[in-house]
Parts: C-alpha cells; structure tokens; sequence
C-alpha cells in the first residue's frame, strides 16, 4: 500500500513538539532579558539562575533582538512542517526519503527558511551598528541554549509521567518492546486484506463486461487458429492491481494475446492479378455482390497507396460489402463500427478517462487497435460506416494527421498517465502505437442528411465512388477464400512497386504532365507532392493487378482533381471543362479516361 501525502497523527505530534520548543524559547528570552519585561523577582526566576550556572551575561532585550528572534523561531516551525511534507512525498514517489534528488530538496529548503528567516530579522536591525546587531544575536543565541535545556527537562518529565501512566495502566498485561508495532502492522494487513478482496469483487464485475473471468483465479479460451488455447491463473493472493483497474480491456488483452498462436500463410502461386479475380469470385459466388474489376483494382491498389480508403456512394451500392467481405476473403475478421452523428471528437473512438470512477472508459475501437498490436502478421481491417453522418475531421483529425509521418512514428496519445503508473505493455507512457498492419475503410453515403468531406481528407485517402450499376456475371474460375498475411499482402505491392516496367514511361508522364499544367493554369488546381508520391504506388499495382495504366491515371484524376470542382460556377468553369475534355480526347483518345470524361459531362449538366 503506497504512503499517503497527507499528514498523519506521527507527523502532526513531530510539528507539536517544535513548537512547544519554540514556545519554550520564547519564554526562555523573556525571563533571560536583562531589562526584566514581565516583572518576575529575581528570586522567583529560575531561567535567570540557569543563565547564571551557565555564565551567560546579562543582556537587554531589544525590539530588534525578539523581531529577529520571533522570524528565526517561525522559520523553524515553517522548515520542520515542510521537511516532513517533502519526506511524504519523496516515499510516496520514489519509495525512499534519502534518495539523491530528494536530499538536495530538503538542504534547499533548509537555505531558504534559513536565509528568510535570517533575512527578515537583520532588516530589523535598526540602527545597523555592530554592536546592536551583536547584543541581538547574543540574545537569540541564549535564549535557543536556555529553551533547548527547558525543553530537555521538561520533555524528560513529560515522558517520565506517561511511560508510568501507561505501564501502571498495562500492569498486569506482558510487556514487548515491539508488540505494540506487530498488532498494528497486523491490522493494518487485516484491513487491507478486506479492502483488496471488496476491490476485487467489485473489479470482477467490471471485468465480466469486458469478457473476463473471476478476479482471482481467470481463465480464458481463445481461438487460434485451428484449435482453442486456455490460460489459467490460480494464485489465489492475485488481485486486480491499478492497471487493471483502470484499463480492465487492455490489460485483458495483455493476457489473452500472449497465447495466440501466429497464423501461417503461404504465397505459393498467388499474384495481385489472382487476388483480384479470386475476390471478385468469391463476392459474386459466395456473397451474391458484383463489382467490375477495375473498381476491385482500384480498392486493392489503394491499400498499397494509403492507409485510408474512402468508399463513397449511394445507400446500397456495396460499400460497407466490399470492406467487409475483403477482410473474410483473406480469412482475417475485419472490425466494424457505425458512426454516430453524436461523435465530436477522438473521445468516440479512443475513450476517455473517466474522473467519478477513476478508470478508462475503453471503446470497442481501441481495444481492437491495441489487440492488433499483438497481431502484427494479420492484415487488420478496421471499417467505419457513414462516416460522414459527423465531421470526420473532428474525431478523426488525430490519425489523419499521424498516418502522414513514417511508420516509426504511428504514435497516438491516449492519456496523460500518473508517474510511476504500471500501465498495460503496449502503451507505454499512455501513447499507443498505430501497428502497421492497420487500414482504415471509411464508407461515406451521399446525401442531403450527412456532411460533406473536405479536400483535407480526400487529399489522404484513395476515394473510391460507387456510382455505376452493378452487373451480375457467370463465375469463370476459383471463388475460394484466399488467406493472405500482412508480409505476404505488402511483398505483393513492393514486388509491383520494385517492377519499373510498371511504372509510367516518359511519353505517359508527359502525356499526363500536359493535362495536369491545364488543369492548374485554367482552374487552379494544385497537383502536390502527396498525389504524386499516390501514383508512383498506386499506378504500378493497378497495372500489376491486370489494369491498365491510363485508366490508373483515369481514376486519380477523377478522384483527386475533377472531384474539387464539384460546386464551383464561376463563369470560366464552364469553358475550362470543354477546353479539358478536348486536351484529353487529342491525347487520350474517346476509349481512355472514362471516368474524367464522364465527370466533366456530369458537371457540364450542372452549369
């Protein structure tokens, strides 16, 4: 049990006595003063006589002697109440008093009061003579000697009258000298005995929301694989501790995670051009949805671009399908949440922590995003639906910022934790590592009653838009499920990224260079850094999945610069659109670029 910081009874007795010292000394310079202030007969004062055995001088007790007496004595008690605080503090954040750091606390300390109070007192010292200053520290000397003698015999007495009250008091009763101690030490092991058994109990129910077993003796079953793992725990003495306590999931999946066992896969005969046409046949044959395959492309390229991907459309065009049944096709289990229109900020999906019942209240989504930590060989799918019911740039701006840097530094914050705090393994110092096996799917419907996604996060993802009808087909092949690892999925794309054959050559980046110039200088529209860092990934997979690279290009420049002129009617727009489609007919010709023709046309009809 950690000491406490407040005062106790011991501390409280310990400040006590310095001040029946200082009161004492007090006394101590009144009946020693020369000049006699409370009119006691010198027969009658026995400090005088003290003094005398002594040999102290007589000395007259100036305004300035007791001012500087009165600051010295209140300094003391000032000193003694903040040392023992200071030593509260250090046991209770370090575990000793007498560490290093916490030695030199207590001398700065010392110097402060000891300047202060020396301080104060010499300003009063007026008029600043050295014989004055001299009579009044003489003074202060005498009276600190003849108070500590008073407070020796005194205090010797006192002490005499009580060890006599208690022992007649105990007489019949046999003595130990540390008796007393052992009984208190074992009430206090009693006490706290019964207080961590009411925490347990309480902390079991706790635990059985999040899918625990008992407190004390827990037992888990997780599915691995092909078979079931049991984790036991039956130490009979173990109660939940403070991380427990407060992050009763995480520190479940700490548990659990440890006995899993790695999944293995196998690459044997799989390409991306096989990945692609086997999930289109297990959507079709298995799941009852068709998608064209340059939409499947698309998404499987997107993967290989950014770790975000929007799909956006009408309501029941196969969104939140294709996201969910990709994760089942690799045989992995994607996680799924429905966005709410109440969601304001990163507490809705990361939780927070919960002040009335000191714990963390843990969401579904950060349970999921700290099990995959344990789970780095997995493809982690991780599906938000209509996301655009509220504004994702608000309780999602943490990871559209985080997802920017290196993987390396995919650390997110989730709470200040409390110095020397045993947190759960994988947040180390309250921050959680985004495990790079992680893709966020986000499916946006587009409709009157949800917001619109700004440039910020289409800027970060690759956006896929579910506008054609679907048109069903004879499956022609293996509609099977293929499991897939996180190794093997990213040594599909870096072995298509690594191929420069899949690249642009330098006619298709000039060719591409002419409409992006138009683009910029007609409508002013950027084509950053970002963008072209997308298409140096996500071109060479899409060809390498069996795409074309022009319909590649077709499909960023429909999402990335067509898109952003969406609500734009400014009088040149309409001119500028005929001018683009002319520039990528002469280039492209009427059979390529289908997506950016049939986006302009769309918008044409609106001007």
């Amino acid at each position: 049990m950690k000491t406490k910081t407040h005062f106790t009874r011991k501390n409280f007795i310990a400040i006590a006595l310095v001040y029946f010292f200082v009161i004492l000394v007090l006394l101590s310079a009144l009946l020693c003063d020369a000049t006699n202030p409370i009119g006691l007969k010198e027969s009658a004062n026995i400090v005088k006589k003290i003094s005398k055995i002594f040999s102290f001088p007589d000395i007259n007790g100036s305004t300035g002697a007791y001012i500087l007496l009165s600051c010295v004595l209140v300094y003391i008690l000032i000193f003694v109440s903040a040392l023992i605080y200071e030593m509260r503090l250090a046991v209770y954040y370090e575990g000793k008093a007498l560490k290093k750091k916490w030695v030199l606390i207590y001398v700065t300390t010392f110097f402060i009061t000891t300047i202060l109070g020396f301080g104060i007192g010499l300003v009063a010292q007026y008029p600043y003579e050295a014989k004055y200053i001299g009579n009044s520290f003489l003074f202060l000397l005498q009276a600190m000697l003849v108070g500590l003698l008073l407070f020796a015999a005194l205090g010797s007495i006192i002490f005499s009258i009580c060890s006599l009250y208690i022992n007649f008091k105990h007489i019949n009763e046999p003595f130990k000298f540390f008796g007393g101690r052992v009984k208190e030490v074992e009430e206090m092991e009693d006490e706290r005995e019964i207080r961590d058994r009411e925490i347990a109990k309480e902390q079991g129910d706790l635990a059985a929301s999040f899918g625990e077993g008992e407190t004390e003796i827990i037992t888990k079953e997780v599915s691995s694989g092909g078979g079931q793992v049991s984790i036991s725990n039956t130490d009979d003495t173990k109660v939940i501790g403070d991380k427990e306590r407060v992050f009763p999931g995480l520190s479940t999946i700490d548990l659990i995670a440890k006995a899993e066992r790695e999944k293995l896969f196998s690459l044997d005969g799989v390409d991306l051009k096989r990945v692609v046409n086997q999930f289109r046949n297990y959507l079709a044959k298995q799941k009852g949805i068709y998608f064209d395959l340059n939409t499947l492309r698309a998404f499987i390229a997107g993967l290989a671009t950014t770790r975000i991907i929007i799909l956006e459309g009408l309501s029941g065009t196969g969104k939140s399908s294709l996201a969910r049944f990709f994760s089942d096709f690799i045989e992995e289990e994607s996680y799924f949440e429905a966005v709410q229109a109440t969601w304001r900020d990163r507490s809705a999906i990361l939780g927070y922590f919960n002040d009335f019942s000191k714990t963390y209240s843990e969401t579904e989504f950060l349970k999921r995003l700290y099990h995959s930590t344990y789970r780095l060989n997995h493809v982690n799918v991780m599906v938000l639906d209509e996301v655009n019911i509220s504004r994702v740039e608000y309780y999602f701006a943490d990871f559209l910022s985080i997802l920017e840097y290196p993987m390396d530094k995919w650390k997110i914050k989730i709470m200040q934790l409390p110095y020397d705090f045993e947190a759960p393994e994988h947040l180390n110092d309250g921050i959680l590592k985004i495990p790079h096996n992680t893709w966020f799917i986000l499916t946006a419907n587009k409709d009157d009653s949800t917001y619109t996604i700004t440039d910020k996060v289409y800027d970060r993802a690759i956006t896929i838009n579910f506008s054609n009808r679907n048109e069903s087909f004879t499956v022609d092949g293996n509609s099977e499920t293929l499991p897939i690892s996180y190794e093997g999925l990213t040594y599909l794309f870096d072995d298509a990224i690594n191929n420069m054959d899949n690249h642009l050559s330098e006619e298709e980046v000039k060719n591409f260079k002419t409409i992006i110039d138009f683009t910029y200088d007609t409508f002013e529209i950027t084509f950053g850094n970002r963008i072209n860092h997308q298409i140096e990934r996500f071109v060479p997979v899409f060809y390498q999945a069996g795409g074309n690279k022009n319909d590649a290009l077709d499909f960023i420049f429909s999402r990335k610069v067509i898109s952003k002129l969406e609500g734009r009617f400014e009088d040149y727009i309409k001119q500028g659109l005929l001018d683009l489609k002319r520039l990528i007919l002469k280039i492209y010709g009427k059979d390529n670029f289908t997506l950016t023709l049939k986006e302009i046309d769309k918008l044409l009809r609106r001007l």
